[in-house]
């Protein structure tokens, strides 16, 4: 069995694929279930420390200011160093655990080794008697480390595990991970206690609430075909439906009279209502009002107007396609609706299209069916009456919003968000 005392996650060279959510974020930060990958691996070991790479140093020094955290030395311990992209879930480490038993079995010259899927490295373990000496590393030293280790080390087959290449494998995958989640939250409530207050509970079992929650009267939580997670301070306001697998996250509210379906993720500090199926919101973002949501994936800071509604599903029932700029992706997906970047905001009544993917920083308020690929900073959002909007006014109106929430941008942020910017001005000069 591996003993992790350190676990290193580096971002893979495929991170650009998870647009348009890298343009603010590592690859780690991508959240699949009630957790971000990164906080899943910190559930799971939690006495281990936890090392970040990436070659994107902007970023990494971002999502440490963003959490608050300390990037962890590599010392002197077994080292864990294992892809971000992989979803950590419970049956990725039991395939580590018993294909690195098996190695351990039949070996006597090392304790360490790399395992692969299909001949591709996806991680390595070291053990500490075996490590070089740690003390002069540095976050220049990683990629020898990685390099080094991955060519040297004798070979683990694992059988395949999750991996989240796309937003898109996210939303499929999240209702299996809001189950595997589920064993990290405790039940903090007396359930006789909610029924007494005409509050709905079917297969107690399968739902688990922490404290100073407010489920207020004529709520329905239906478990019957998936747990739910409500954390810390969530309120449901009265007349709503939770169906799950559904995940709540701490601060949140859902609104009167909503309805959430299965395989929803509702991340921290959000406020959300109407229908939401099959479908992620990061942090800080609002759906408040009448609207259907399905089968999308919502950036932070995000503000949904009323009566804004995906499409998730082709009349003609065929896989559904994507455009990121020039490129075209048939996403092998029959259900997909909205990917929308940090920082968007759109109108009331506003229509997307089945699969429509829009960047960061966007305004939408045009009618009608808007275009399926929205780039950065765009005002408008359909093909004959877009522009791009103003740095200044943008960067205005996302300090007003986070403001009200005690947030401000980072230095990062604004650096990130600006070079964003050049790269959409350059864009519209040579089209």
């Amino acid at each position: 069995m591996i003993k992790p005392e350190t676990i290193l996650l580096f971002e893979n060279d495929y991170f650009r694929s998870l647009y348009p959510f890298y343009l603010l974020h590592t690859q780690w930060e991508v959240r699949c279930g009630a957790l971000r990958l990164f906080e899943k691996v910190q559930k799971e070991f939690p006495s281990a420390k936890l090392v970040f790479y990436t070659n994107r140093e902007t970023y990494l020094n971002l999502f440490l200011k963003k959490f608050g955290i300390e990037n962890n030395q590599i010392q002197q311990s077994n080292l864990l160093v294992l892809n971000s992209g992989i979803l950590p879930e419970e049956k990725l480490w039991k395939n580590l655990n018993i294909s690195y038993g098996e190695f351990i079995r039949q070996t006597t010259t090392t304790k360490s080794c790399v395992f692969v899927v299909n001949d591709v490295p996806i991680g390595f373990y070291i053990t500490s008697d075996e490590m070089i000496n740690p003390n002069e590393f540095d976050i220049k030293f990683y990629e020898i480390l990685l390099r080094k280790y991955f060519e040297k080390l004798p070979k683990v087959s694992i059988p395949i595990p999750n991996v989240i290449n796309f937003l898109w494998d996210a939303i499929e995958l999240n209702s299996k991970a809001i189950e595997d989640d589920f064993r990290y939250f405790e039940n903090q409530v007396d359930f006789d206690y909610l029924r007494a207050k005409n509050v709905a509970i079917i297969n107690e079992t399968n739902i688990k609430i922490s404290n100073d929650c407010n489920i207020m009267p004529n709520v329905v939580l239906n478990a019957e075909k998936g747990p739910i997670i409500i954390d810390a301070n969530v309120t449901i306001q009265p007349f709503s439906y939770i169906e799950g697998p559904v995940a709540i996250c701490r601060n949140s509210v859902v609104k009167t009279g909503s309805f959430i379906y299965q395989g929803t993720s509702i991340g921290e500090v959000c406020k959300v209502g109407g229908e939401i199926e099959n479908s992620i919101f990061h942090s800080y973002s609002n759906k408040q009002h009448l609207g259907f949501v399905g089968h999308s994936y919502i950036g932070e800071w995000c503000n949904l107007g009323a009566g804004t509604t995906t499409s998730d599903l082709k009349n003609t029932y065929e896989t559904v396609s994507v455009r990121i700029e020039n490129e075209t992706f048939d996403t092998g997906r029959t259900f997909l609706g909205l990917i929308l970047g940090d920082h968007s905001r759109t109108a009331i009544n506003t229509s997307f299209n089945t699969g429509t993917i829009t960047g960061i920083c966007c305004n939408l308020y045009n009618s009608g069916l808007l275009s399926k690929y929205i780039p950065s900073f765009t005002w408008g959002g359909n093909k004959t009456q877009s522009t791009l909007g103003s740095f200044e006014r943008t960067i205005r109106s996302i300090q007003a919003m986070m403001s009200r929430r005690g947030k401000s941008l980072f230095d990062e942020e604004l650096k990130i968000l600006e070079l964003e910017y050049k790269v959409q001005q350059n864009k519209r000069k040579t089209n």
